[in-house]
């Protein structure tokens, strides 16, 4: 599987990693540096399969935990 980490303000393509680990360890370093960026982030799943999408909305607020 394939993840992109996705600015929602613009559509720009942060990062392509291969694993949801990767990702959320990503988005802590960013969130720790760079708060707002990090608010404002998105990961896009793509399975191996064969398939397209062709429209979809989704929300999911991952915040890591700061202590």
């Amino acid at each position: 599987m394939s993840l992109l980490l996705v600015d929602d303000r613009d559509g720009r393509v942060v990062a392509h990693l291969e694993t949801h680990e990767q990702a959320l360890n990503l988005l802590e370093r960013l969130a720790t540096n760079d708060p707002d960026m990090a608010d404002s982030l998105g990961i896009v799943a793509f399975r191996d399969r064969q398939g397209a999408i062709v429209a979809t909305e989704s929300s999911v607020t991952i915040r890591p935990l700061r202590p």
